[in-house]
C-alpha cells in the first residue's frame, strides 16, 4: 500500500509523521480553504491550529479550553472549521474525509497544525508510521 504520511516540506528529516491537507470554513459569509500541513499527533485528543490559521474563518468558541505542551498558552475550543486530510479504505483508495468535530486555537503561531486522534476517530483510521524510513499511512481498516 502506498504512503499518505511523511514528514514535513520544511524539514525532511523530520521524525514525526505529517500530511499536507486543508482547514474549511467561512469568513464573512464566503468559504474559505487554506493548506496546511498537519502533524499527526497520537497524544493530542484534540486536533488544534495556530492563531495565523483560524484568522482566515469565522470560528465561534463552545465555553472550553485546553492545555498543550507546546505553543504555548491557553487553547480555545471552535466551531465552525472542517479539517480536511486522507485516508486509505480497504481497498487501498485514496478517501478525503472531512469532518467538522470542534478544533482547538492556538493563542499564537508556534508548533504545528495539530491533526489529533479526534479526528483520526471519526474517520475510522488507524495511523502506521516507521520513523526510521519516514513513511506511513492513515488507513481504514
Amino acid at each position: 500500500m502506498p504512503d499518505n504520511l511523511g514528514p514535513p516540506s520544511w524539514n525532511t528529516a523530520e521524525r514525526r509523521p505529517h500530511q499536507s491537507g486543508q482547514a474549511k470554513g467561512m469568513k464573512h459569509g464566503n468559504p474559505v480553504a487554506v493548506n496546511v500541513e498537519w502533524m499527526v499527533d497520537t497524544g493530542a485528543e484534540l486536533s488544534v491550529v495556530t492563531n495565523s490559521v483560524e484568522s482566515n474563518f469565522d470560528l465561534t468558541p463552545v465555553g472550553g479550553s485546553a492545555s498543550g505542551t507546546t505553543g504555548g498558552g491557553g487553547i480555545i475550543i471552535k466551531s465552525g472549521m472542517e479539517v480536511e486530510f486522507e485516508v486509505f479504505d480497504p481497498s487501498g483508495n485514496k478517501v478525503s474525509i472531512t469532518s467538522n468535530l470542534d478544533v482547538g486555537v492556538k493563542p499564537n503561531n508556534a508548533g504545528s497544525e495539530i491533526l489529533g486522534v479526534d479526528q483520526i476517530d471519526h474517520a475510522g483510521a488507524i495511523i502506521e508510521w516507521d520513523p526510521g524510513t519516514l513513511a506511513g499511512r492513515l488507513r481504514q481498516p
